[in-house]
Order: C-alpha cells, then sequence, then structure tokens
C-alpha cells in the first residue's frame, strides 16, 4: 500500500517525524567567536539540497525525506521493516543526492507534508537502485561500494538470498554497521543458498567456539565462511589452547577493524614454538606481547626474525631481542626504522660484517626511533662517510643523537677516540699470529681483523676448542680474517653444522675457511637442497663445500636446483621451513 493511497498511515508516518523533533529538539547554536555570530552552520549547504530549501536546518529536511524514503521502501517496494528503516535512516550521501534532484521542482519547503509527497511521487516514476542505500547503510562509503553494485540488478528483490543471508548475520548478533566490512570482504557469502550460511556458522560453533567469539570472528575474517572450513584458524586455536589461552583471551585481542590471516598467523606462531623450547617461557611472551601474532597476522615478527637472521642474529640473541622488546612499539615500525637504519649503514658503505655485529647488539633501541636521512646527517656531522664509519664502528649508540627531532650536532674536528687498550691487545694478538710488528702487513691486518683484542682471541680460542691445532687456525684467519668478526655461539653452530651434522672433517675447514663466513642459513638451505638431490642422483656427491656455497643464488638454481623437475618447488619449501 502506497503512501499517497493511505492517509491513515500518512498521519502514522508525520507523528513518527514529529516524535522524532521532539526526541532531538534543534536548539539555535550559538557561535562563541563575535565576528561569526550572524554565520551558523545550521543553515542548509546549498550545494547539498539546494538555494530552494532556506532558513531550514539540514537534519529538519534529512528527517522528512527519511519519511518519505522509509515509505517508499517499505510500502511501494515491499522491503521488510527493519531493512526499510535502516535504508531510510543510514544512507545520508544517497538522501543527499535525492534532495538535490528536487531542488527544481515545486515544493511547499516549509510543509512537511508537501515536501514528504514530493519525494514520494519523484520515486515512483524514478525508482531508484536499492543497493546504494542498502549498501551505504551497512557503513560502506560510495567510494567503497560502487564497484560492488550489481550491473544486471536494480532493486535488492532481485537478488534471491542477500537479504535472507542478512538476517542470517543481523539474527547472530552482528550489527548492520559491521556487515558492510563482511560484504566487501567476502562478497559471495550474501549469496550463499539457504541454509549454507547457517551450516557454516554451525561447523564452526561445534569447535567449541562461542557464539560472542564467532560472531567477532566473521566480522574479523569473513574469509572463513568462504570455502571449506578454515584449517589455519583451527591450528591457531589448537597451539593457543595448548600453551594456555582459550577463547576469550583471542576475543579480547581481535580487532574488527583489521582483518586477519590465520595461515600467517599459524606460521608466525610455529616459529615461536620453535624458538621458545620451554612452553612456559613462550607462554609468558605471548602474553606480554600478545601483538607478535595480531598484528598484521604475525608477519611483521616473520620479518623481524628474518631480517636479524640475515645479520647473523644467533637462535640466542633472537629470543633475548623478542623478550625484551619495548611494550609501546609497533612491530611494524621498528622493523621500518631497522630498514632505515640499515640503508643508512649501506650509504656510508659500511662493511657488511660491522653491520651486522651493530645490529645483533643495539637492534633494540635502533628500532624505536627513526634516524635522519642520510644526506641531512652527511651535511649536518660535517664528516665524509669514512669518518661516520670510523665515529659508529667505535660507539654505535652515537647514533642516538641523530635520530628525527634531534638537532644534529657537528662531529668534533679532532675525530673518535681510540681504545688504546684495545688496540694494544688486538696488536699483541697479530704478534702471536705471525705478523711483524711495524711492518705494512701489520697495518693491514689491523684493519681486517675488526673487533676487539679481547674478543678476536676468544673467537680465535673457540676455533682451538674443536680440535683444531693453533697452527691450523692461524692459517685460517690469516686466509679469511672476517670469520673472527662473528659471536662465539655463532662460530660453535657453523662449526658444529658442517663438522658433527654433516659429517665433513675439520680438514675441511683449514682447506676452505671462507665457509665459515657465510651464515648458517645459507649453509643449511644449500646442503639440504644438495642432499635431496643426491638422494635422487642427480647431484656428485664429491663436489667441494667451496662448490656449494660460494656460487649465487642463480648459478646455484641454474646448475644444481633445475636438474630435477620438482627442485624449484622443494627449495621453496625448505626455505619457508627454515624462516619458520
Amino acid at each position: 500500500m502506497s503512501f499517497m493511497r493511505n492517509p491513515r498511515f500518512k498521519s502514522l508516518l508525520l507523528n513518527w517525524v514529529s516524535q522524532a523533533f521532539a526526541e532531538t529538539p534543534l536548539k539555535p547554536q550559538l557561535s562563541r567567536n563575535p565576528r561569526f555570530f550572524a554565520t551558523q552552520r545550521a543553515l542548509v549547504d546549498a550545494e547539498v539540497s539546494g538555494e530552494k530549501w532556506g532558513l531550514r536546518t539540514r537534519n529538519e529536511i534529512r528527517k522528512v525525506a527519511q519519511v518519505a524514503m522509509f515509505d517508499y521502501f517499505y510500502q511501494t517496494r515491499g522491503l521488510q521493516f527493519l531493512v526499510a528503516e535502516s535504508m531510510s535512516k543510514n544512507a545520508p550521501v544517497f538522501n543527499d543526492n535525492l534532495l538535490k534532484k528536487l531542488n527544481g521542482c515545486d515544493v511547499d519547503v516549509d510543509d512537511d507534508d508537501d515536501i514528504v509527497k514530493a519525494i514520494t511521487r519523484f520515486l515512483w516514476f524514478h525508482p531508484v537502485n536499492e543497493f546504494e542505500p542498502f549498501l551505504e547503510s551497512l557503513g560502506l562509503k560510495p567510494s567503497e561500494f560502487s564497484h560492488l553494485i550489481p550491473c544486471d540488478k536494480m532493486f535488492l528483490n532481485e537478488d534471491a538470498f542477500l537479504l535472507e543471508n542478512y538476517h542470517v548475520f543481523w539474527n547472530y548478533g552482528i550489527g548492520r554497521e559491521k556487515m558492510g566490512k563482511i560484504f566487501k570482504e567476502a562478497r559471495e557469502v550474501f549469496g550463499y543458498e539457504t541454509g549454507v550460511l547457517a551450516s557454516k556458522i554451525k561447523s564452526y560453533e561445534d569447535l567449541g567456539f562461542s557464539k560472542l567469539f564467532l560472531s567477532k570472528l566473521i566480522v574479523c575474517s569473513p574469509s572463513i565462511l568462504i570455502g571449506d572450513m578454515n584449517v589455519g584458524l583451527a591450528k591457531v586455536m589448537e597451539m593457543l589452547k595448548a600453551i594456555g589461552f582459550g577463547v576469550d583471551w583471542v576475543t579480547e585481542n581481535l580487532s574488527e577493524e583489521v582483518s586477519y590471516d590465520w595461515s600467517s598467523m599459524h606460521r608466525c606462531l610455529s616459529f615461536l614454538r620453535d624458538l621458545y623450547v620451554d612452553e612456559n617461557e613462550l607462554c609468558e611472551l605471548i602474553r606480554k606481547m600478545p601483538r607478535l601474532i595480531f598484528e598484521d597476522s604475525g608477519e611483521w615478527t616473520l620479518i623481524l626474525a628474518g631480517f636479524e637472521a640475515k645479520l647473523g642474529s644467533s637462535r640466542s640473541e633472537l629470543s633475548s631481542l623478542f623478550q625484551k622488546f619495548p611494550q609501546c612499539q609497533s612491530l611494524g615500525k621498528f622493523v621500518l626504522n631497522l630498514r632505515h637504519c640499515f640503508l643508512f649503514l649501506k650509504d656510508i658503505e659500511m662493511d657488511d660484517d660491522e653491520i651486522g655485529k651493530i645490529f645483533r647488539l643495539h637492534s633494540l633501541w635502533i628500532g624505536v626511533s627513526r634516524l635522519k636521512q642520510t644526506s641531512t646527517l652527511l651535511i649536518n656531522l660535517k664528516g665524509g662517510k669514512g669518518r661516520l664509519c670510523q665515529v659508529i664502528q667505535e660507539n654505535p649508540e652515537e647514533m642516538k643523537k641523530w635520530i628525527m627531532g634531534l638537532r644534529v650536532q657537528p662531529l668534533p674536528a679532532t675525530g673518535y677516540k681510540v681504545n688504546t687498550k684495545s688496540k694494544t691487545m688486538k696488536t699483541q694478538f697479530l704478534l702471536d699470529l705471525g705478523y711483524k710488528e711495524n711492518s705494512e702487513e701489520m697495518e693491514r691486518a689491523l684493519k681486517n681483523f675488526r673487533g676487539k683484542g679481547s674478543e678476536l682471541r676468544e673467537r680465535f680460542n673457540v676455533l682451538v676448542s674443536f680440535g683444531l691445532t693453533e697452527k691450523d687456525v692461524k692459517d685460517m684467519v690469516k686466509a679469511c680474517p672476517s670469520i673472527l668478526t662473528q659471536a662465539c655461539d655463532i662460530l660453535e653452530s657453523k662449526v658444529n653444522y658442517l663438522v658433527k651434522e654433516l659429517g665433513y672433517p675439520l680438514s675441511t675447514l683449514v682447506t676452505f675457511p671462507t665457509c665459515l663466513k657465510y651464515t648458517l642459513q645459507r649453509m643449511k638451505l644449500r646442503f639440504s637442497m644438495f642432499s635431496w638431490l643426491q638422494d635422487r642422483g642427480k647431484a656428485d656427491p664429491k663436489l667441494q663445500v667451496s662448490t656449494i656455497l660460494v656460487c649465487s643464488d642463480k648459478f646455484f638454481a641454474t646448475r644444481f636446483v633445475n636438474r630435477h623437475p620438482d627442485g624449484p618447488k622443494h627449495l621453496e619449501d625448505l626455505k619457508k621451513l627454515l624462516v619458520c
């Protein structure tokens, strides 16, 4: 039944709008600034409603228009009451566009009845695309839903299952303003046939998930309703439950403003579980910092771990980094700050070994603040790239003075102070290796052997402890000084892997000492791939260690990996396994 044909319904609608005015009375808003006393923003904006609406406020006109829209959607189009009411009240952009189209009509703007008649008459003869106010009422902006409007449909009733699934969500406790996110990210869910959506929700309830948790989960991750049950979600919840976290804790930490990738979260949890053997330690870490797995679905945690591992951080150093991680720091910003600092050190041409050492020891404070741009620092510090390298290597914490927001002071003209005791110990260490004092060879060695004298001696002793003679180790470090720039535990892990796990003799290290300068991750990836190829008869078991490690990734893939049709896929699987 239409509005124009039912005078009784007309009076009910006008009473409804009068009641709305009574609930939210319009009070004159006086400007606190006397200069703008006569220009109040209560007047209708000419761009939105046209000049003809005169002095009537925007809210007055909108509420009258809402009455007419409700009558059209409910009485004329036959939509359900809740849907029609939501579309008429929660689509302000559609409402304003409709009022613009009426700007040229002959309407008594001071008569609510006349405005309602005009709008209703216009809608009769100019049917609107009902998907526009419907999607706007779900909380979406026109720019977000313009591409979601069906090209071959104009009325909601033409979509057989749209409103049916809308009511399934509504009855499950998901508000209409949250359904917009679901529609945007999982449009096909609203096209499920009768009973399909309810059965999918029921399958997750059977896993023991509460209604409160599921209603929030569906808004956060609408994709779990597409296809079969989300395996990643089930695995994550199972792992969290195993270490002491229930559904209520997960509910508290989910944000309806973002979307989650449960497969990524599973990879992150698996990595953390492998990193921390003690479950109590892992539980305490996640309880203190749930963002390790919830921020960007754990992607930033994996990126941070990969970044630190590439720079040579050991398992214990990585574990310590997460435990000491700043409470209020975003993981994403932390990683971006680390990357910015890394690029700065590369820009000033610092050696890779020195960069790795700095990050292994100082990542915690480097990630908290952002350094100024390289060009800015070079100008303000009044020093060249070589000078900056020297200052940072002597005391990396000097970079704390170069962060954004601080005024950078020029470096002192006298240069940097040399640690005399450390240099003396380094000189003595080099003399023990067989270098002649005050010789050119000694000068070159002082530059090549980076690190404090005490550290060099300690790392030298680590190699000797594996059964190598001092003469062999001296020959090794002379041939490849960079192997002594690594921490002791990193050296130990590399030697253990080559000798104890792979079974290479100690003589391999003497013959090819440079193998120790490659990261442990590179070693495991190359040798695991080589072993896989060897088992399938695609690799020569007599190949030297140097042949496997030295070549570039591209050459390794061409020369070895591509020998087997499944080689590239297995290599990618190994990479994922090593990251996790």
